[in-house]
């Protein structure tokens, strides 16, 4: 790859994701950062400059983009410009080894110290933080955030844009359903519905997950 390369975002996940090119030696290909909102006071981070979408868009023959930014919420920023037939990166740190039978599509990031065995699927745009654990026969869903230090037992399943909070543990066979929220240091035992809070031990639904939830917690 010798495009330039655009992050997304401009927060810590924004600074990790920089950090993954860096230990790739690819630091030199990060062109910028963008956020889509002006925000931004850093004009700067590690030397490289922050943009507004508003005021700079990159050539989508030129450059590809990854998506660096934690919530849930970078889903409709990044169909959008997948619409614009803007590409996207996957950024997988290099003290992963990634077997054959494990499948990354486009748009993912993986950091420091993640360790995935085989048969194992991870759908778009998904983010997995450093030290995680993800086991065999698992389907992770698109837009997927899961945090530092998570362990995933073999043939668990997560939905489309579901939140796994840091220090979790979720046990074999597993089904947690889309756009829900499991709190930090939750021990899954039992399969989880779409669109709930859930968090304990054992976790269980608290209730429908509303909007200002994501802004809370995340």
């Amino acid at each position: 790859m010798n495009n330039s390369v655009y992050i997304l975002g401009a927060g810590s996940m924004a600074r990790e994701t920089y950090s993954i090119y860096k230990d790739q030696n690819k630091d030199n290909l990060i062109s910028g950062f963008i956020v889509n909102q002006n925000l931004q006071k850093k004009q700067k981070i590690n030397g490289v400059p922050v943009y507004d979408i508003g005021k700079y868009n990159p050539s989508t023959k030129n450059s590809v983009l990854i998506g660096a930014i934690g919530s849930p919420f970078r889903k409709n920023w990044i169909l959008s410009l997948e619409k614009q037939e803007f590409l996207f990166d996957t950024a997988i740190h290099p003290s992963i080894t990634i077997p054959n039978t494990v499948k990354i599509n486009r748009g993912c990031i993986l950091g420091h110290g993640v360790i995935v065995t085989c048969d194992i699927l991870i759908g778009k745009h998904t983010i997995v933080n450093i030290g995680t654990n993800i086991n065999h026969d698992c389907i992770i869903g698109d837009f997927v955030t899961i945090g530092p230090g998570v362990n995933i037992a073999g043939k668990v399943s997560i939905g489309n844009g579901s939140w796994i909070g840091i220090g979790s543990t979720i046990i074999e066979s597993v089904k947690i359903g889309k756009n829900t929220f499991i709190g930090a240091g939750s021990v899954v035992i039992n399969d989880i519905p779409d669109g709930v809070l859930a968090y304990g031990v054992p976790a269980k639904p608290i209730r429908k997950i509303q909007a200002k939830d994501w802004l809370k917690f995340i």
